[in-house]
């Protein structure tokens, strides 16, 4: 059985708003440009805590990193 952190939880929740959302798939979109902007309209448009959003950006950095990397190695 799967076991998801908190911080995983989170990211899967940004990834759905994103498929579902039109503008939360933009801002996902400039992660990598202004995460703080991401955070801010998180936490003001939709609703969510400072700490669910920090996570969550965290996360999705932290993915774009890794799959840079991914791509640099092939």
């Amino acid at each position: 059985m799967n076991h998801f952190t908190m911080q995983q939880l989170l990211g899967l929740r940004l990834e759905a708003l994103a498929r579902d959302h039109h503008d939360v798939a933009a801002m996902r979109a400039s992660i990598q440009r202004t995460p703080d902007s991401l955070v801010k309209e998180l936490m003001d448009t939709h609703g969510w805590a400072a700490h669910e959003a920090l996570s969550a950006v965290e996360q999705l950095q932290a993915k774009a990193l890794q799959s840079t990397s991914e791509q640099a190695a092939t």
